[in-house]
């Protein structure tokens, strides 16, 4: 039985019985199909050393594929030899090239930081498949948070404030250990269940750089258009920028750990407004154009139930010149996040890490200026949503 507010990440052919009288659903999920035939196929294997990967997928794309694992919890002591942990776990597959290990576990095996996916384990197998074991995360992420039907919507400026706060303290973190995920957009930062005050977690460090032994600035260009900073080098044509010779790419200035600052600002704008700074016409070429030249409209109708700090921490964020721009020690010390600094500590160790209720405060000047309904250490209150145009999103 589920306690309230906790979460269960549901599996095809799952039966939920609601209590008193309420009756029995199956749940359906074809695209989490996979059979153990199909694993085999792919050349998985479903026991890894005391962890046992389960048929039952969560992701697939070019990278390879999620599935849901589970770890050896048997007590080596007793007779109990099937016993295992109830408690799930991800596993990350991706094929490697031989004798290399991947980048993304590398990186990752080294950090060790609540916002930050926490992995448990690494293993190679005899067919070069890479298998990196993490933390499971059940509340989806923050782009499907945000998306209603083919809108995205905007949540309350406290909501946005605490989920600011904490992909801020995970950057610090990051940086200061000379570490720049470089692809930090909604679909990459996890939500530990889809309610407000909850734990974020950012993932996907793919293409992530680790700058810490040698601190040099990078010239590879990567990422998704809609997220990157300028200097990062996307053209407005992607044959242009694919027929880059290596010497044409080195001869760019480069870019720094601040790029990851200009998609939390893009991040930042679309959970205050619904809309995406430099979509424009949603085409590639619209959204590097836009960037480029970095017009922002906070004339618009969805600001103005924001406060001024909010859209002055927007705007330092997506400065197009990066010596301007903020960096994450800067953007922990600007008013919008100071001045609510022992709320937002109160919120962090009180609720989002322990789960106990913080205690209630008087209202303060940003509360009354955004009318919210709650005090800012309780929970939050959305806003209603605010439509904006069909959104394709659009990777590299």
């Amino acid at each position: 039985m589920l306690k309230k507010n906790t979460t269960y990440l549901l599996q095809d052919g799952d039966i939920v019985e609601l209590c008193r009288g309420g009756g029995k659903f199956k749940f359906i999920n074809e695209s989490q199909r996979i059979n153990n035939k199909l694993l085999q196929q792919l050349g998985f294997e479903d026991k890894v050393e005391q962890w046992r990967v389960t048929p039952k997928v969560i992701g697939n794309g070019t990278f390879g594929h999620v599935l849901i694992a589970y770890k050896d919890s048997r007590d080596e002591n007793t007779n109990n030899r099937d016993k295992w942990s109830p408690e799930n776990y991800a596993v990350k597959i991706i094929k490697l090239k031989p004798n290399k290990l991947d980048k993304e576990a590398k990186i990752l095996l080294k950090l060790n930081h609540p916002n930050i996916i926490k992995v448990h384990h690494t293993y190679c197998d005899l067919r070069d498949n890479l298998y990196i074991f993490q933390d499971l995360i059940p509340g989806g992420d923050l782009f499907s948070y945000l998306a209603k039907s083919d809108c995205l919507t905007s949540v309350s400026e406290t909501e946005s404030l605490i989920i600011v706060y904490q992909i801020l303290n995970a950057l610090k973190y990051l940086h200061d250990r000379g570490i720049v995920h470089r692809d930090l957009k909604l679909d990459n930062i996890l939500l530990c269940s889809p309610e407000p005050c909850t734990r974020i977690v950012l993932a996907d460090f793919g293409i992530a750089k680790d700058l810490s032994t040698a601190k040099t600035r990078m010239h590879t260009v990567v990422g998704t258009p809609e997220y990157c900073a300028p200097e990062v080098g996307f053209r407005a044509s992607r044959k242009a920028y694919q027929s880059f010779s290596r010497a044409a790419t080195l001869e760019q200035k480069g870019y720094d750990s601040k790029c990851d600052l200009w998609s939390l600002g893009v991040i930042t704008h679309i959970m205050l407004t619904g809309i995406s700074p430099f979509y424009g016409d949603g085409t590639e070429r619209s959204i590097i154009q836009n960037a480029k030249v970095g017009k922002l409209n906070f004339n618009a109708k969805q600001w103005d139930v924001v406060a001024d700090t909010a859209k002055d921490f927007v705007r330092k964020l997506l400065e197009v010149d990066v010596n301007k721009r903020l960096d994450s020690n800067r953007s922990l010390k600007h008013p919008w996040i100071s001045k609510h600094h022992e709320q937002l500590k109160k919120i962090y160790s009180k609720k989002i890490l322990n789960g106990v209720e913080p205690e209630e405060s008087e209202p303060n000047e940003l509360e009354k200026k955004s009318e919210w309904k709650r005090k800012l250490p309780k929970c939050i209150m959305l806003d209603q949503t605010i439509p904006n145009k069909k959104r394709q999103r659009t990777n590299i």
